[in-house]
């Protein structure tokens, strides 16, 4: 690539104008051209740095703000009408209560049914149904409520046994504590009786 398009494209980097097609071609300056020119790109890109130096900062006038400002005013309010109208006519329609009809009255004509006629047996086929006929008989409920006796010497028997079985071994490791303790009171109390009996005589 020539050095005058090169540079050419330096310049338009460093504007942020390139094109895609000439940040690519420019890009493959820089992997392969060992002539590329970065001392003036180096130069561009400082001269583009310092042009908002160079430029003066004009302020508008005050007038000119509120327009400004009522313009956009203006505008947000057209934007929320045109969307509060889009979602009134997205909203489905208030469904129309449907009024109750009542069904027709059906007028059901009454029908008198004769009574069937009672039937005859003969006299000896009534008394044995009359026998076969099951007697209810009224049980006696049970009393449900049953003394139980216990066997107090059989209780005390079981609890001991229970005891014996399960707390035989923490009930000897206790009895053993208690003999030690009592045998160190009484050895305290005979050293403490010697130790008086001795300071009494010294003195």
């Amino acid at each position: 690539m020539e050095k005058k398009k090169v540079i050419e494209l330096i310049k338009l980097e460093v504007l942020d104008c390139l094109s895609d097609s000439d940040a690519e071609s420019l890009k493959l300056a820089k992997e392969v051209d060992p002539d590329f020119p970065w001392k003036e790109l180096g130069d561009y890109q400082n001269l583009v740095a310092l042009l908002p130096v160079a430029l003066n900062i004009e302020f508008p006038v005050s007038e000119l703000k509120d327009k400004v400002a009522l313009k956009l005013y203006n505008m947000r309010d057209e934007i929320k009408a045109k969307v509060e109208a889009k979602k009134k006519i997205e909203e489905p329609p208030a469904q129309v209560a449907e009024e109750f009809v009542p069904d027709e009255e059906i007028v059901v004509d009454e029908v008198n049914v004769l009574p069937p006629e009672e039937e005859k047996f003969h006299p000896a086929v009534t008394e044995k149904i009359e026998h076969k006929r099951p007697v209810e008989e009224v049980l006696s409920k049970p009393d449900l409520r049953t003394k139980v006796s216990f066997d107090k010497d059989l209780v005390e028997k079981t609890v001991k046994e229970y005891l014996k079985s399960h707390f035989a071994g923490e009930l000897e490791s206790l009895t053993k504590n208690v003999k030690t303790t009592r045998l160190l009171s009484i050895i305290l109390f005979v050293i403490t009786l010697i130790l008086i009996a001795t300071l009494y005589f010294i003195k």
